[in-house]
């Protein structure tokens, strides 16, 4: 039976290359290996999601599913120009990445350790988007990673004490905040009057 499954499968993708590569020579397509990559991805796509959704232990197989789910766009951009302008593509490439592992995460809590790719990746599709119509990246980046650790610290992980990601979580956060350029100015004033109010503490305390 499996035997018959590898023959139809080699069969149809050797038929699909013939009639590609005909509609290459009828000047009806462009290129033809780019039309047969394009395909094979999205099939096994296809494959790999299937995997994941019939077979709850599989969780796995949601990374190579939707990974190829993203290289299937990024390669249709680049014969249709789906989004004419922008870089969007490689946005939607790294957020089924990062969607990916929130789906891993959902399925099995214990998993709790895909947060931390899930958020990063999502973070990164965010930057890529917003690169040529919004100036602060590093905002939404800082902001992004805070946001992950944040998640990672209060979301349930299945008995595991996930209560140190609170302290990368503020790190970024602060970092976010004092990028953003209004409050740039007004945290250069800020920290010398809180190094000042210190060290004025520090002093009274030691002449008590």
């Amino acid at each position: 039976m499996k035997n018959d499954q590898n023959r139809l499968v080699w069969g149809g993708i050797l038929i699909l290359a013939g009639v590609l590569f005909m509609l290459q020579e009828l000047n009806i397509l462009g290129n033809a290996i780019q039309y047969l990559w394009l395909m094979l991805m999205a099939a096994g796509s296809v494959v790999f999601l299937w995997i994941y959704f019939t077979k709850t232990d599989q969780w796995w197989a949601i990374i190579p599913g939707l990974t190829l789910l993203g290289l299937s766009v990024a390669g249709l951009e680049a014969i249709i120009n789906i989004f004419p302008g922008s870089e969007l593509s490689g946005a939607v490439f790294l957020g089924c990445i990062g969607l990916a592992f929130w789906l891993v995460y959902l399925r099995n809590q214990h998993q709790w350790w895909a947060i931390i790719p899930g958020g990063v990746l999502i973070t990164l599709a965010a930057v890529t988007a917003l690169d040529d119509i919004f100036g602060w990246t590093d905002v939404v980046f800082s902001l992004g990673l805070g946001t992950t650790f944040f998640l990672v610290a209060l979301l349930p992980s299945q008995g595991q004490d996930t209560r140190w990601a609170y302290i990368p979580a503020v790190i970024m956060s602060v970092l976010a905040i004092t990028l953003i350029a209004p409050l740039k100015t007004a945290m250069l004033i800020f920290w010398p009057i809180v190094l000042i109010g210190i060290g004025i503490y520090i002093l009274i305390r030691s002449w008590k």
